[in-house]
């Protein structure tokens, strides 16, 4: 994706919102991006393989959720992060 493409979509909410869904390769894995926290540049992806064990609020192991990663999909300055690099939208290109 060409960096002022890239740069235009992390800027605009309603584009970054349809990314919710889309199914994603990071690091060899495949995930489902199924949220998005424009104000703290976050983008968050679940797996279907695997789970992680969630603790309560008392630090307690509690259930078994899907595996997760919080990725920052911009740096500080609000410039695309390197995450970008690393992911594989398998759904197709999002730009066209």
């Amino acid at each position: 994706m060409a960096d002022a493409a890239l740069q235009n979509l992390i800027e605009d909410h309603d584009a970054l919102s349809r990314l919710i869904g889309k199914r994603v390769r990071y690091l060899n894995e495949e995930y489902e991006v199924t949220d998005l926290l424009p104000d703290e540049g976050l983008m968050i992806l679940s797996a279907d393989d695997g789970s992680d064990v969630q603790d309560d609020s008392y630090g307690r192991p509690h259930r078994l959720v899907p595996k997760r990663q919080n990725l920052k999909f911009r740096d500080a300055e609000g410039c695309p992060s390197s995450i970008w690099d690393e992911l594989a939208f398998l759904d197709g290109p999002l730009l066209r």
